[in-house]
């Protein structure tokens, strides 16, 4: 596993961007979510389509997202349904992709449980490929290590990744996920910001530049 100061996160051929969260529809001047988009639409695969994740949202959110994107110069891309679709499908929807977003939304445990089995498999072929996995609000949260009641994907490990940690809400669900697991550390994301993390330790902080590492009472380095 790559690993800078605390951090370790998933070995393979691509990047792992985690924002914050904010508004899709913002603009690059203010710098929002778009600036963000933009820099990981620079580090995918050329040729390779995109693919969206939407679990976490609606469809309709999604699709004006998705023109968004294509107005910044994206891929053409497709929308998976993790909730619904077979498990041939997202393997081979997913497996392919340049770039994978795993969108924001309010409904973090319903992209957690979408992401388990087929989709996870499909994502972890494109990544060890080079594809760059851009994971927004929603999306960052569950590829921690650490995540709730339930335990993350642990893309990020031994972590809890925590979005919109310029808000009093992501700040208070840092605190208590620290109490919960004392053991583990927190990367706390602002809105509009961005840690991104590369095949050979690269890390770099993208957007507005709001990231905290805060360490568990418990925690110990290298464990």
């Amino acid at each position: 596993m790559p690993q800078a100061n605390v951090i370790r996160w998933r070995d393979g051929g691509g990047w792992i961007v985690l924002t914050g969260g904010g508004d899709f529809r913002t603009t690059r001047e203010d710098e929002g979510t778009n600036e963000i988009e933009a820099q990981a639409l620079g580090l995918a695969s050329a040729g390779k389509p995109m693919a969206y994740i939407f679990a976490a949202s609606d469809i309709e959110t999604a699709d004006e997202h998705l023109a968004l994107l294509e107005d910044l110069g994206a891929p053409s891309g497709y929308l998976v349904d993790a909730l619904s679709e077979d498990d041939d499908t997202l393997r081979t929807q997913l497996e392919d992709a340049g770039l994978i977003i795993l969108a924001d939304g309010k409904q973090a445990d319903q992209l957690r449980g979408g992401l388990l089995g087929a989709a996870i498999a499909g994502i972890e072929a494109a990544f060890q490929e080079g594809a760059v996995i851009l994971a927004e609000g929603a999306g960052a949260q569950v590829l921690g290590g650490v995540y709730g009641a339930k335990p993350g994907l642990g893309w990020i490990e031994g972590a809890a990744v925590v979005p919109y940690f310029d808000t009093e809400a992501g700040k208070q669900r840092l605190r208590d996920l620290l109490i919960a697991h004392p053991e583990s550390y927190a990367l706390g994301i602002g809105t509009g910001s961005a840690l991104a993390l590369g095949p050979n330790g690269e890390v770099q902080a993208w957007g507005k530049r709001q990231i905290t590492v805060t360490l568990g009472s418990k925690f110990t380095p290298g464990e």
